[in-house]
């Protein structure tokens, strides 16, 4: 919660009495802006959802309490009445939430107020130092540079928040969603790093098993040489042409056609296998799945190279 960007005091310098204005319609709104911002990234971060009423609502109360800081009462400056207005506004904000998830959502809440203050007060400071006068416990005297300062102070915030997000659900989704994998296929296997992708709603026509997406550089070992010709090259491997050059051999009853739609390309054909077997480590315990089709993606499926094959979702619910 940032409170009262401004307020009004005397100081005496010098035995000079120095008179700052304020603004409260400024106080109220600038309030509002910065409490709604906080509150938004507070929801983003913690992954708590909070609807636009409620954070309309958490800011207002948090805007009006910023004006309180104005009246001769003093209680209102003390700390645990900035904690009892923290408190209410999260609750106004979030609730109901279980304790441990409710104490989450107020630790973001102070952390991106304080993130946000510092920024806006940075920010002011460097639009022109010699106008910032002063500081008092309510935050700031300095009105002429406020709103440019809040629009910079925000848009750098904002920019920050989205690297943290980012970065959080690189982690999260590394954690949550990338395995590796061993795939066996007549006495061969290969480990492949792999991802759970919701994308991936490949289902085989034949056997109605689900699809594995995998890089052919990392099946090459298992894979017949009559079948590695046609992936060498640049151009895109001929599926029909590929199966009958199998002809009679001992792989043909294995291999087949995975049919697949995607961006640019709306029936695309992949050839597909059966292995003999798939073991997937997840959380730290092996799972064996047999009725699965690897299809041979020529190029490379992620850009960074940190996974090389795209599970169907359908083999998280496999146990």
């Amino acid at each position: 919660m940032v409170v009262s960007v401004f307020k009004f005091y005397l100081e005496v310098r010098d035995l000079a009495v120095v008179l700052y204005t304020v603004y409260l319609d400024q106080v109220f709104f600038g309030n509002f802006i910065m409490n709604y911002i906080i509150l938004w990234a507070a929801a983003r971060i913690i992954r708590t959802p909070a609807g636009k009423g409620r954070l309309v609502a958490g800011s207002a109360m948090g805007a009006v309490y910023s004006l309180a800081l104005f009246t001769p009462v003093n209680i209102f400056m003390s700390v645990w009445c900035k904690i009892i207005a923290s408190l209410m506004i999260t609750a106004v904000t979030f609730a109901p939430l279980q304790p441990k998830k409710f104490l989450a959502c107020l630790g973001s809440f102070y952390l991106c107020s304080f993130a946000l203050g510092g920024l806006i007060f940075g920010m002011i400071y460097f639009i022109q130092p010699a106008q910032i006068a002063g500081l008092n416990s309510s935050g700031w005297a300095d009105s002429e540079n406020f709103w440019p300062g809040l629009v910079l102070g925000i848009v750098s915030f904002g920019a920050a928040c989205k690297s943290i997000a980012v970065l959080m659900h690189k982690r999260i989704f590394e954690n949550s969603f990338k395995t590796v994998i061993l795939i066996k296929l007549q006495g061969v296997q290969v480990q492949v790093d792999a991802i759970f992708d919701t994308g991936n709603q490949l289902i085989d026509p034949m056997t109605k098993q689900a699809v594995i997406v995998v890089e052919y550089r990392v099946l090459k070992p298992l894979l017949p040489a009559e079948l590695q010709v046609y992936y060498e090259g640049p151009e895109e491997p001929d599926v029909w042409r590929i199966l009958s050059t199998m002809g009679e051999s001992q792989w043909r009853s294995r291999f087949g056609v995975v049919p697949f739609s995607s961006l640019g390309c709306a029936e695309g054909l992949m050839v597909g296998f059966r292995p003999d077997e798939v073991v997937i480590n997840r959380h730290e315990h092996q799972i064996r799945v047999s009725r699965v089709v690897i299809a041979i993606h020529q190029k490379r499926i992620d850009p960074a190279d940190s996974y090389h094959a795209l599970m169907h979702p359908q083999l998280l619910n496999i146990s």
